[in-house]
């Protein structure tokens, strides 16, 4: 006899909305158009995640698909997959009046040191995914499906905090090539 799990864990948000609720990735641009440097600038605060505080955002949802496997003596899993839900929020160029080539050379490192930047967040996740999965595979109990499930919470729940806590050292060591931008 299988017992089924679907449970929707370790749900980790970079980014207050809405999430599909099953593995994939959804983009949600957000505009950005300046004639000039200062515009610029004020196109980002304005428009950009968290009231403009951020240039890009990854909302990050993890989605453990596994079954509880009853044994004679104790419980084991059988891990299927740690699916990623992605929501990425980056910059769009609207396009109107021809700006000036400085306007344009800015926009193009800010997009592209942005992308790379949130790329990054997405690396992370993935390999936390990875962590999870493996980790959840590796897990038994002598006891029961019902202790088993209390460990794999436990232990997801603690690999949920080991990547947030990757998510800010790297956002640490970024945080000044970012101010850089604007």
């Amino acid at each position: 006899m299988m017992i089924r799990l679907r449970p929707l864990c370790c749900l980790f948000l970079l980014l207050a909305g809405c999430t599909t609720g099953k593995p994939g990735t959804t983009n949600r641009p957000y505009t950005v158009y300046a004639e000039n440097p200062a515009g610029f600038s004020r196109s980002v605060r304005a428009r950009g995640p968290r009231g403009g505080r951020a240039f890009g955002l990854v909302e990050i949802t993890f989605h453990p698909d596994y079954d509880l496997v009853p044994e004679t003596k104790g419980c084991t899993t059988k891990t299927r997959s740690v699916g990623l839900e992605l929501v990425i929020v980056l910059p769009k160029w609207r396009e109107g009046k021809p700006v000036p080539q400085s306007v344009k050379r800015r926009w193009m490192r800010f997009r592209r040191t942005v992308t790379a930047h949130e790329d990054s967040h997405i690396r992370i996740a993935k390999n936390y995914a990875e962590k999870m999965r493996r980790s959840i595979a590796s897990l038994r109990s002598g006891k029961s499906c019902g202790d088993l499930s209390n460990r794999i919470r436990t232990r997801i729940t603690e690999l949920k905090r080991q990547h947030i806590s990757a998510h800010q050292r790297f956002d640490n060591r970024e945080k000044m090539r970012l101010k850089t931008l604007l």
